[in-house]
Formats: C-alpha cells, sequence, structure tokens
C-alpha cells in the first residue's frame, strides 16, 4: 500500500509540474470554508446530526487553462472516528492538506460555476498519527461579485487506511486573486437576450435585462437560479417560493399549506385534543396527557420513559433497565436485587460473591477454631480466627451469618447439645461484642447429631468437634 501511494503521489505531482509550466501566467483563487467531515457515512449510510464534526478550510486555487485547476486546501476540524466495525468511536482533532485538480464545467466568469474534483490528501489524528486519503467530489460556486463566489463542495474521502473513508461537507467564500492576462473585449451576445455577453451573468441563457440577462420562467423578479421554485411565482423572503396561507412558512415547507399555522406545528394549526401540548399527528397518546420527550404519552415518574413502555411506571429508572431503578447500577432492578446498593452479578441476585480466599477462612475456621475440653470457652489464640471472620462481616454487609455447633459422641447425647449450643453462642456472642448487628446471625446446636467422620476413631472425633461458619443472602 505504502509503494502503490507513493507512485500515485509521484505521477500526481508530476502533471501538476508540467500543468505549471504552460500557464505560469495564470490568476489564482482563495477559498475559505466551513467544513462538516462524516466518518460513519461510510459504514452505515445514514445521516445523524451528532456524526458530524466541524472545522476550517483554507484553500488556493491556481488556474491553469480554461478547463484545468490545481488547488491546495488546509484544513483543521474536529471529527468522530471510528475505531471497529461495531459502533465503536473516539473523538480527535484532525489537521490536513490535499494536493487536488479541478476539471472545470463552465469558465469562470459564469454565474453559476461547477468542478469536479480529485487528488490525494494527507492528515494527521491528533496532530500525530499520520494517514493519507483520495478525495473525490464535486464543487458549485456562485458569482457574488466580479472577483468573489459563493464555494460549496462536497467530497468523498477514500482512506488508505482501514475505517477513514468518509464524507465530507464544505461552504464557504472563493475570492479571484489577480485577473492574469486580459482578453480582448468582445460584445458578443450569445442568447439574443439584449444583455451583451460580459454583462450577462447567464450568457447562453435568454434571461431578463434587468436581471443581468438571467432567466426568470415565472415573472417574480428572482432569477431561476436563485429561486428555489422558479415555475411558481412566489417572494424573495422565502427564495422564491409562495406562502399561499400567509403564515409566514413557504408552501413547499408547510404541511398545510391553505390552512394557516405555527412554525413550531410545521405551518398546521395546532390540534390537541388532550392539551398537552403536542399536535395530535405527533402524539402517540392523543387522548392522555404527557409531556413532548415521551411523544404526548404520560410519565408518571418523570425518568423519561412512557408508561405504556416502563415496566416500574411509579419508580424512576433508566431505559437500560425498562425505566425500573438500578441504584448499584449493576443491570440488576432494585426490586431483584438482595443488595440494591452494592454492585453484584445476576447470578448472585445483585450482590457481590464472597472471595475465593475469604471462603478458605471460613473452611480453615471449622476445624481452626479451639475450645477449652468440656466447655464453650474459647480459647485465646482462636480469637484470631474469630477476628477474620468479623473482618468478612464487615466487608459483606448484605450477608448473614448462621453458626452452628457440632461434637463427637463421647458423653450424652443431652449434654453434647447443651455444649455445642453454647459454643456456637459463644461466638456469636463475641462477633456481636465487636459491632456485629446481632439480627445478621444465628446460631444453632446439634450435638453429635450430624458428624463428618467415624467417631470409633480419633481422628473421627476431632473433625465432628466443630464449629462450622455459613454466610447466605436472604
Amino acid at each position: 500500500m505504502q509503494k502503490k501511494t507513493l507512485l500515485l503521489s509521484v505521477l500526481f505531482f508530476f502533471s501538476i509540474q508540467l500543468a505549471f509550466s504552460q500557464y505560469k501566467e495564470a490568476p489564482a483563487g482563495l477559498g475559505v470554508r466551513a467544513i462538516f467531515p462524516n466518518y460513519q457515512w461510510a459504514l452505515d449510510q445514514e445521516f445523524i446530526d451528532d456524526e458530524f464534526g466541524a472545522g476550517l478550510e483554507m484553500e488556493y486555487v491556481k488556474h491553469l487553462n480554461n478547463y484545468l485547476n490545481f488547488s491546495v486546501p488546509f484544513r483543521i476540524y474536529k471529527a468522530v472516528l471510528p475505531i471497529d466495525e461495531f459502533s465503536q468511536f473516539r473523538n480527535a482533532g484532525i489537521l490536513g492538506a490535499d494536493a487536488t485538480l479541478q476539471l472545470k464545467l463552465f469558465k469562470e466568469p459564469a454565474f453559476l460555476y461547477p468542478y469536479l474534483l480529485a487528488g490525494l490528501g494527507v492528515q494527521f489524528e491528533d496532530f500525530q498519527d499520520i494517514g493519507f486519503s483520495a478525495p473525490l467530489g464535486l464543487g458549485i460556486n456562485f458569482r457574488m461579485a466580479k472577483h468573489a463566489y459563493i464555494s460549496t463542495k462536497g467530497e468523498y474521502r477514500v482512506g488508505f487506511e482501514d475505517l477513514r473513508s468518509n464524507l465530507q461537507l464544505g461552504v464557504g467564500l472563493h475570492f479571484i486573486l489577480g485577473e492574469g492576462k486580459p482578453a480582448p473585449p468582445v460584445l458578443t451576445d450569445r442568447d439574443m437576450d439584449g444583455v451583451v455577453d460580459i454583462q450577462d451573468l447567464c450568457p447562453d441563457i435568454p434571461g431578463v435585462i434587468g436581471l443581468n440577462g438571467c432567466p426568470d420562467t415565472d415573472g417574480d423578479g428572482i432569477t431561476d437560479g436563485d429561486d428555489a421554485c422558479p415555475t411558481v411565482a412566489g417572494i424573495a423572503a422565502f427564495g422564491g417560493c409562495p406562502d399561499t396561507d400567509g403564515d409566514g412558512i413557504a408552501d413547499d415547507q408547510d404541511e398545510c399549506p391553505t390552512e394557516a399555522g405555527t412554525a413550531a406545528n410545521k405551518g398546521c394549526p395546532l390540534r390537541d385534543a388532550d392539551g398537552d401540548g403536542v399536535a395530535d399527528q405527533e402524539d402517540a397518546c392523543p387522548d392522555q396527557p404527557g409531556p413532548a420527550m415521551t411523544n404526548g404519552c404520560p410519565d408518571t415518574d418523570g425518568d423519561g420513559l412512557a408508561d405504556k413502555d416502563d415496566k416500574c411506571p411509579t419508580e424512576a429508572g433508566p431505559g437500560a433497565t425498562n425505566g425500573c431503578p438500578d441504584n448499584d447500577k449493576d443491570g440488576v432492578i432494585n426490586s431483584l436485587d438482595k443488595c440494591p446498593d452494592t454492585a453484584g452479578p445476576a447470578s448472585n441476585s445483585g450482590c457481590p460473591e464472597i472471595t475465593k480466599e475469604d471462603k478458605e477462612t471460613l473452611e480453615f475456621a471449622v476445624q481452626a477454631l479451639q475450645f477449652e475440653t468440656g466447655k464453650a470457652t474459647i480459647k485465646n489464640t482462636s480469637f484470631s480466627i474469630l477476628d477474620k471472620i468479623l473482618d468478612i462481616m464487615n466487608r459483606y454487609p448484605e450477608y448473614q451469618l448462621t453458626i452452628s455447633g457440632h461434637t463427637d459422641s463421647v458423653g450424652s447425647s443431652g449434654t453434647n447439645q447443651s455444649l455445642s449450643e453454647k459454643r456456637a453462642k459463644a461466638c456469636n456472642d463475641y462477633l456481636v461484642s465487636k459491632g456485629i448487628n446481632a439480627s445478621r446471625i444465628t446460631y444453632i446446636g446439634y450435638g453429635e447429631s450430624r458428624p463428618i467422620a467415624d467417631n470409633r476413631y480419633k481422628d473421627g472425633r476431632e473433625l465432628n468437634r466443630r464449629v462450622e461458619f455459613d454466610l447466605y443472602l436472604k
């Protein structure tokens, strides 16, 4: 691609040098335009207002001959650039310059001066990343004075890099610099309309003397070239278009051209059955008052989503959750979220999941927690384990804790049952004394009823003497 670009550039500039060498005395021009680039149009073919960037273009134009110009436009603008083909974009400031040839369809003195253009361009994204493109387009200049034109231009810029083809529109002024070699005046009148060609802005079309030789088909005093409705008589305020109902809106913009209306209602009289300020033809709920932002339909909770489309019409919420509130923005609405103020996955009812490390701490505590033999007195060496459980409880405030005590089968079942309950309660009391709300903890003793190993052996009995800690959500 780089070799091809270099070859095209060399050939293009070589052809320009030949043209300059033949027409050194030709006049030049200077253009200034506002430009509006759009990089998304090349992807989805849709025009959306906020997809257009904006910037400024200054262009130097050199007249080569009666049919060809050479131009060098410089641009600086902001644009929304695609990152990929899946609607990912970024904003960027861009500096660029082109070298183009303009094929003139009419000579400059004509009132209407269109041309085709093609060339090569370079641009710097965020003033550092370089890219190349090939602009192809159409320009139309409208003569205002001897050396001044209203200049419009539309380009499709073929990017040499992926996702950099774009549409660019421009409008501004073009000024002629210098006169070149003046041709001897010839007082001719090609269109035989009584206006000599050098004074005729439309020398090839018969026109009206009072309009500099340009035609006025509908006789409204506005030349056809300036008349938006050249076959229907109108007024200058509307570019030559009529306003039949006299409501200040031209017929071609008036949806009710024979009934006087308002601009806000597109020229139609306001018909609003429910009195909500939204015209019936635009009101999705014409019999129920509602704001304009919901197309005239009621929005009880004021969240911008009409009640008919809102799954929680009395509670404000974003459109992403169908109008239902989601305080922690985790994608689980409050009514289904067991932890509405703390983000967590939907698979865990909107609550944060317990980490692997914390689960291992709870499992470790089952056997590591030690009591005095035959008593519910916690050994001093075990308080550090309870402090770790205390830390876990503080970091998961939405979780509840069940503490269950278990014993081996040595001794009577009644004694073992009582001991297991007291040991579970001792753990509960310690955590409550450290600030854990008692309503978050449930403790229970199972005695010897739930062994996890064989009580006939010493190792089995040690495993059965345990306190289990189970975190859960209500």
